[in-house]
């Protein structure tokens, strides 16, 4: 079982030489103090410390991607609001939804809802129309809470079966949204804006499949079990009984290099150890594959790389032989 909060302080307190506090958070004691700022300091270190990422912070997160809705309106020319919207605008939100339809730009998105008929777009239409079809569809999501950092080629389309591709540059996705060739057979993702960290995809999700289902892997942010809880967590700690998801040892070593090094005391042998430790913690962490140093054999089985993109089954095209 994990050390607590206290538990490390006391160790840390022990092996310095130090008086053992009997708490830790809510301790006015200036020493105490320090050492808990500097436990935190050593979970933010140590979680980025590992160039993939700890095992014991690594969460799924799978995104059922909203059914388009197929509503009509009336657009005018050279005018970005949508008016007589039928049945209603329930449930379209600002910024995360777009709208294709007659007259409308391929990368227009819904700026502002102004009412249960109306909304403002990005873009100004081109051209007019009564009562034309329009879908509206959701493109953006919002990350997970804990989201820290994602890992790569983790990004899939478990209905169709595809790996999304990304991230997209900048420049992809504005190649995407604004040129004229404006889809392919696969769908694009990237992270875009600051509004807890939107993923967005590409071509909108203007087919009707239920449920459309996206999913990737990512680095939780998350470190501490809050009271020791199987069920909540927080980036830090904050009471006497939390415990980390990082190794305690690790956490122990860390305070006592860094309250030395804040002391102006020679910390390099104790910086030296914690290093030492942490990389063999990184070696041991999940196991790793076998390297062969023969040729490898090509696989039995059919994987995503079987199957080409175009011109399927081929060879058909400009490059056919």
């Amino acid at each position: 079982m994990p050390l607590t909060l206290l538990n490390i302080i006391q160790n840390v307190q022990n092996e310095l030489g130090l008086p053992q506090s009997a708490t830790v958070a809510g301790n006015t004691d200036l020493t105490t103090i320090q050492m808990f700022a500097l436990a935190n300091r050593m979970l933010d270190e140590m979680r980025r410390y590992h160039p993939t990422g700890w095992s014991s912070m690594m969460s799924e997160f799978q995104i059922v991607i909203t059914t388009p809705k197929i509503l009509i309106g009336d657009v005018t020319n050279n005018s970005p609001v949508v008016t007589n919207i039928f049945p209603n605008t329930t449930g379209i939100a600002a910024q995360f939804w777009t709208l294709a339809g007659s007259q409308i730009p391929q990368a227009a998105r819904v700026l502002s809802v102004d009412s249960l008929t109306q909304v403002t777009l990005t873009m100004e239409a081109t051209g007019s129309a009564t009562q034309t079809p329009l879908t509206f569809s959701q493109d953006t999501y919002p990350y997970p809470t804990d989201y820290d950092w994602t890992q790569n080629r983790t990004q899939w389309d478990r209905t169709n079966r595809w790996e999304l591709l990304g991230p997209d540059s900048a420049q992809m996705d504005q190649w995407h949204r604004s040129g004229i060739v404006a889809t392919g057979p696969r769908r694009h993702w990237r992270r875009i804006g600051h509004l807890a960290n939107q993923f967005r995809i590409w071509p909108q999700p203007a087919e009707i499949a239920n449920p459309l289902q996206l999913a990737f892997e990512y680095l939780s942010i998350n470190a501490i079990a809050v009271h020791g809880s199987v069920t909540a967590s927080s980036q830090y700690f904050v009471n006497d009984d939390d415990q980390p998801f990082l190794d305690d040892q690790a956490i122990v070593m860390g305070v006592k290099y860094k309250f030395w090094e804040i002391k102006g005391f020679n910390y390099s042998n104790m910086k030296n150890e914690w290093l030492d430790y942490v990389d063999t913690l990184i070696a041991r962490d999940e196991g790793a594959a076998t390297l062969q140093l023969a040729k490898r054999q090509n696989p039995i089985f059919i994987s995503p790389t079987s199957v080409q993109d175009g011109f399927f089954p081929g060879p058909v095209g400009p490059n056919a032989p």
